[in-house]
């Protein structure tokens, strides 16, 4: 599918929609693949539509994986990116005294996970050093796993996964904003993601990626479901939303590498026509590759409620989301839909509903 047909094959929004970063539009054909598992679930019973969906979701599994440079057997589905997170973290062959790397940017629950489970088992957590925009500038010598988002739900800035990994400790890379949106390099130890965001999914569905070497080494699921095969299936649930999967297994196959090119362009053009207006100020460097914005400067929670009345769908982010705000921030993200004069449309509009 071609960036012109991934356009072609959306629904016409009623909204400027400038929110991936929170939900993708999905596809006709997403949602057309989710409603007709959910007829077959009525017309069959779950478990037969189940069994008949198998062959797409497997087809969805393979492209999902070589997203990130791994097979479909290397693949589970869980219920969110947090989940598949959480769960490899309790997984990991970590024992007391474990030096694990980490960011001030990390997602909230992401976080809190990290700090109860170095609580519980002995773990040291390790801050990463970053520039004055985040960015990680250094891994300390002897840690045994790395974990940060590879973009931040509350910062546009892509971190350097290439230069960490010549650093030598295993990554457990958080794609859940990166998957979709920039490029997302080969050679990490395990991914999390989600299928609602950059890829144009459905919600409600999240996916664990690990290296086949480091699958041996995880701990065993507390509960086992032995329908659902060895390897990382195993640590999926049998009662799953498989409509869901069906959905994200279209999404994935339709997702096409000419986008973030184009999405990146059009936040290059968000950075440079925001920056300034009605006292904003963006956070992110003017070409950095990734579709989101940030602003700070006014009050997001009542600019954004002001900004849906006149049909712009942006996000407030509170300072709850990271230990890296101080203060809550607008975003602002660009799927390859947004046009420049959707973007002129919002500078003209952000001085009147600014709070």
């Amino acid at each position: 599918m071609t960036v012109e047909e991934w356009l072609d094959a959306r629904t016409p929004a009623r909204v400027v929609h400038l929110d991936p970063a929170g939900a993708g539009r999905p596809s006709r054909d997403v949602l057309d693949a989710e409603i007709a598992h959910l007829h077959r679930e009525a017309a069959l019973g779950a478990y037969v539509a189940a069994e008949q969906a198998e062959e797409l979701v497997t087809e969805g599994r393979d492209a999902l994986a070589a997203l990130v440079g791994l097979a479909g057997s290397d693949l589970c589905f869980l219920d969110g990116a947090g989940t598949a997170f959480a769960t490899l973290l309790a997984a990991w062959p970590l024992g007391r005294g474990a030096r694990v790397g980490t960011v001030a940017s990390e997602y909230g629950a992401n976080a809190r996970a990290l700090r109860r489970m170095a609580d519980e088992r002995g773990w040291e957590l390790v801050v990463l050093p970053v520039d004055d925009v985040g960015r990680i500038t250094g891994v300390p010598a002897g840690l045994d796993l790395v974990t940060f988002p590879q973009v931040a739900s509350q910062r546009g800035i892509a971190q350097p996964v290439a230069d960490v990994l010549a650093a030598g400790a295993p990554l457990l890379l958080d794609v859940a904003q990166s998957l979709g949106q920039t490029a997302v390099p080969a050679g990490c130890a395990a991914y999390v993601g989600t299928s609602r965001k950059w890829l144009c999914g459905p919600r409600g569905v999240g996916f664990a990626v690990v290296r086949p070497e480091v699958q041996e080494q995880l701990a065993e699921p507390p509960t086992l479901a032995p329908a659902n095969g060895t390897g990382m299936r195993r640590w999926e649930a049998q009662e799953a939303h498989v409509a869901g999967r069906v959905g994200l297994a279209i999404a994935a196959q339709e997702w096409d590498a000419g986008l973030p090119a184009v999405l990146q362009a059009r936040a290059a053009t968000a950075r440079r026509v925001l920056d300034g207006v009605a006292g904003w100020r963006v956070r992110e460097p003017v070409d950095e590759p990734t579709g989101i914005t940030t602003l700070v400067g006014g009050d997001p929670f009542g600019t954004r409620a002001g900004l849906l009345e006149d049909g712009f769908v942006t996000s407030a982010v509170p300072v709850s989301r990271s230990d890296d705000l101080d203060a809550p921030v607008l975003r602002v993200s660009t799927a390859a839909w947004v046009t420049d004069e959707q973007l002129d449309a919002l500078a003209a509009a952000l001085p009147t509903r600014t709070k």
